[in-house]
């Protein structure tokens, strides 16, 4: 089935751009966060990990902000004419759970750095503000938050990425193309 795209078929360079970063830098996020935890006692390597886990979640946080106000300021493509309303309104929602958990996961790991009494300091050059003193219970809370929200993440990206391949292979409806560039959208 082919679509009935709009003129304004794709996204933007700066999104899509920004769209592929914010996909290859949650994926080394999470596997980052997995490996790093199961490293025993403290050694220098899993030290070294842990800030650049951080570094990574506040580079992401950064570029979620950028991404929204490119968002904001660029057309976004109409969804195909033949998708019904649910469609639209699942596509929406799913979209809008995706922006919730790229802010909410390094919020709660910074929080949870915070609490656990280590401050933030971006490249070993930035500290961020310690809105939180070191906390044992806000510790152990924003641990839970920052591990649940960041496997509820992949989950949802991994629902994206099925739903876009679902789109393409299946329906043909050409979403996959907004997104890769030179891929045919139709």
């Amino acid at each position: 089935m082919k679509s009935a795209l709009s003129e304004n078929h794709r996204y933007g360079l700066p999104m899509v751009v920004v769209h592929w970063l914010m996909a290859a830098g949650i994926l080394t996020a999470f596997g980052m966060g997995l490996y790093m935890v199961d490293i025993p006692g403290i050694t220098p390597f899993k030290l070294k990990l842990f800030n650049w886990h951080k570094w990574l979640g506040v580079t992401l946080f950064a570029l979620v902000l950028f991404r929204m106000v490119v968002r904001i300021a660029s057309r976004t493509p109409r969804y195909p004419a033949h998708w019904g309303r649910n469609t639209v309104l699942f596509a929406r929602m799913g979209h809008l759970a995706l922006y919730l958990f790229m802010l909410g996961v390094p919020v709660f790991g910074y929080l949870y750095s915070l609490a656990s009494g280590y401050p933030v300091v971006w490249f070993g050059v930035v500290e961020l503000p310690v809105v939180i003193e070191k906390n044992t219970e806000l510790k152990e809370l924003f641990k839970t938050l920052h591990e649940l929200s960041g496997k509820g993440l992949v989950l949802l990206v991994v629902g994206h990425v099925l739903m876009a391949l679902k789109h393409h292979i299946l329906d043909g409806d050409g979403i996959l193309g907004r997104m890769i560039p030179g891929m045919k959208t139709d």
